[in-house]
């Protein structure tokens, strides 16, 4: 059943609260790290009631995942911005490296993903079901089927495992402190092995 009108404005109504309340909650774990943030630091931080905070995000598994949401968002517009001047052999590198930038902005953020309350709101779902990371995908399967990378058994596998080599890479630069100049550099080798292991 589609949603009643007064439902839509509602929810339309509320956007620009929730997308605020997110840039808070961003900048409180930027600051304090993900163990700082909660409802009520929230509501406190932003100057709005907890129960409007609770109607917004209803729990913390919620208000992260509309962080990743949100952070997902915002690698997807860059992404898509820097397309048209991209050419389509560099998209895969274009997209890791707008990756890494949002990655290293956002550390703390970054670094609890593999945890049991990102695992919760689902990260990687969110991540996977972008049009971002469809381009991605779609970038490595077209070239398979165009015979310019080598066909493999799997395809959505063999897009999870490049991807794996690219978070992979981001969290080693971020976990050993890295230099901007040597990450950007290990990105670069990083991606440069997996395209020379795709080809034919």
């Amino acid at each position: 059943m589609p949603p009643k009108s007064e439902d839509m404005k509602t929810d339309s109504t509320l956007q620009p609260q929730r997308t605020r309340l997110v840039a808070i909650a961003r900048d409180i774990v930027r600051n304090d790290g993900m163990a700082a943030l909660s409802l009520e630091a929230l509501a406190a931080k932003g100057d709005t009631p907890l129960p409007t905070v609770e109607s917004l995000f209803k729990d913390k598994p919620g208000l992260i995942r509309a962080l990743y949401e949100a952070w997902v968002e915002e690698w997807q517009r860059r992404l898509m911005t820097a397309l048209p001047e991209t050419p389509p052999e560099a998209m895969l590198r274009q997209a890791a490296h707008i990756y890494r930038e949002l990655a290293c902005s956002d550390r703390a953020l970054f670094l609890a993903a593999s945890t049991p309350i990102a695992i919760e709101a689902d990260l990687f779902g969110v991540l996977s079901r972008s049009t971002a990371f469809e381009l991605f995908a779609n970038f490595l399967k077209t070239g398979m089927a165009e015979r310019r990378f080598r066909v493999t058994a799997d395809p959505d596998a063999t897009v999870r495992t490049l991807w794996g080599v690219v978070h992979g890479t981001v969290l080693l630069e971020i976990c050993s402190g890295y230099d901007e100049l040597t990450g950007k550099r290990t990105l670069d080798e990083s991606i440069s092995l997996m395209t020379r292991g795709l080809q034919r």
